[in-house]
């Protein structure tokens, strides 16, 4: 399949769908209308752009700490030939949502989100302990500068995450309305009103909520998540950075374009780093001259560059499914 010429043709609706859903009793018919198609033009390319792995998932992406949840990122030094039992575990963990093979000897890169710091911890502990696991290092975040994994959208919305991680306890109700909204959201001409129908509720309460929560930060953005090789983007680097002013670095580079998630993590007297930033291009020539861009923004910092070597694991975190005890046994 030829990606570029299909990504030519619906540059417009990616744009739209991936950062400006709008919340509305018909969206696909005001998306339709803010880029010039019909109603059910969107609603067959979104169907057909799910299907070719295009769109990953479509519906909202939540902020955990605002739905009482925990994470960190985990970087493992595993020797190869464990690699691939290790990612298999990983792959049963739910609470393990992304995993990166990289090419370092700290070489499998990892996220967990967890309903609570003892489940994380009995993971992390679970994966301490895996045979061919010589070093592992637990990086939480200590400050968010940027998350937008958007792709090729010249304008998107709310870059930079709202700074209050405030938890605020949801309902019973509330759950319901997360666990529904999750999972499979409805590509047709009144999504909402059929998840409303589905739950027993009025409409109104689901587009009501989910406004509210857009605007609190509990919903990141709602709409498209795009594989990004399936994009385009086919190169992409994580870079760990060491610098004496690490605030004015993080918001410089919060503000360049390409760059999609930037954080502030825990460092440790062997592992200096605390800035890290992830960057997608479409081409390693590309990607390496948008390292180079970024080195001359902070040439007395010591950096790493971790290229992606393979996905071992991705998918979105599902909340409110289950309750809080973890069975290391599982």
């Amino acid at each position: 399949m030829n990606y570029s010429k299909l990504l030519q043709k619906h540059t417009k609706l990616l744009a739209v769908i991936q950062s400006d859903f709008p919340i509305e009793q018909r969206p696909f018919r005001e998306t339709a209308e803010l880029i010039g198609w019909t109603e059910s033009e969107v609603i067959m390319t979104v169907h057909t752009l799910i299907k070719n792995g295009t769109i990953r998932t479509f519906g909202p992406v939540f902020d955990a700490r605002k739905l009482g949840y925990v994470s960190t990122l985990v970087a493992a030094e595993v020797k190869n030939e464990r690699i691939t039992e290790l990612a298999a575990l990983m792959d049963d963990i739910d609470e393990i949502t992304h995993n990166y093979l990289r090419d370092y000897n700290l070489n499998m890169w990892f996220t967990i989100t967890a309903g609570s710091e003892d489940i994380m911890g009995n993971i992390f502990a679970l994966i301490e302990r895996f045979s061919g696991v010589s070093r592992i290092l637990n990086l939480p975040a200590l400050k968010v500068y940027k998350i937008k994994a958007v792709f090729g959208a010249a304008k998107t919305a709310s870059l930079t995450p709202k700074e209050s991680t405030e938890y605020q306890p949801l309902d019973d109700k509330e759950k319901h309305i997360i666990r529904r909204i999750q999972d499979g959201f409805p590509i047709v001409e009144k999504p909402f009103k059929l998840v409303a129908e589905q739950m027993g509720i009025d409409e109104s309460v689901i587009l009501d909520t989910v406004k509210y929560w857009l605007k609190t930060g509990v919903i990141r953005r709602f709409g498209a998540r795009l594989n990004h090789h399936n994009a385009g983007y086919t190169a992409n680097s994580m870079i760990a950075w060491k610098s004496g002013d690490i605030d004015k670095l993080g918001q410089t580079f919060a503000a360049l374009p390409y760059v999609s998630h930037c954080y502030r993590r825990q460092s440790y007297s062997d592992w200096p780093f605390e800035l890290y930033t992830m960057v997608h291009a479409k081409s390693e020539s590309e990607l390496d001259k948008l390292l180079s861009e970024m080195k001359l923004l902070a040439p007395k910092a010591d950096m790493k560059a971790f290229n992606t070597i393979r996905e071992l694991k991705k998918k979105a975190m599902k909340y409110f499914l289950k309750d809080d005890r973890w069975d290391t046994q599982k």
